[in-house]
């Protein structure tokens, strides 16, 4: 018995995976918590998941710890932008910002639902100064980990740079001082420990 159950399992899990490369993952509207990690974050009905706690979250990566907040910057450059930005951590705080439950899915291994609270990346190219032509927004990690966003993805997805996650401030293990939410996209482009933003 146990064995059929494994070769079931290992059936399944080869099929969702299959499916996920192929770019055809789907998921039902709600779909159960230990199937999240197979789902389509873009596809699942989060009304009723139960908000996972700051200790539960999964880790990956090797944190990059501030030692002097005061002196650390957020670098917003390149030639989609008309007026390049120095910010400290006091600047990103001073700014407008977005707080909402996003479903975070590493396609095959986990999946993480809590409360994230940031200053929306709209907000950041508007003061930035982005002109209407710019193609691609580049976030950069301390340890050169890239995920690269399209203007069309940034207009039709929910992005943000989250300082808090369910009211307490980012821990280093989850990105502190700022990382990366992209809502209904895979979590391996929520970069962490972002110090600089190209737009190109």
């Amino acid at each position: 018995m146990k064995r059929s159950r494994l070769i079931a399992f290992s059936l399944l899990l080869s099929v969702a995976c299959t499916a996920f490369a192929a770019g055809k993952a789907e998921a039902l509207p709600r779909v159960p918590v230990g199937d999240l990690a197979s789902a389509d974050p873009a596809k699942v009905d989060i009304t009723d998941l139960p908000l996972g706690t700051v200790q539960s979250l999964h880790e990956t990566g090797t944190p990059q710890l501030v030692n002097n907040i005061a002196e650390w910057r957020l670098e917003v450059k390149g030639a989609g932008i008309k007026r390049p930005l120095s910010l400290s951590y006091a600047d990103l705080q001073a700014m407008p910002t977005v707080k909402k439950k996003v479903l975070l899915v590493c396609p095959g291994f986990f999946a993480d639902f809590v409360e994230w609270e940031g200053v929306p990346v709209s907000a950041l190219l508007e003061k930035a100064g982005a002109s209407n032509s710019w193609v691609n927004a580049i976030f950069t990690s301390w340890d050169g980990y890239a995920g690269r966003f399209s203007k069309d993805e940034v207009d039709s997805h929910l992005l943000f740079l989250a300082l808090k996650v369910n009211g307490e401030t980012l821990p280093a293990a989850h990105g502190y001082p700022v990382r990366l939410v992209a809502e209904h996209l895979y979590g391996g482009r929520w970069v962490k420990w972002i110090t600089e933003v190209t737009v190109e």
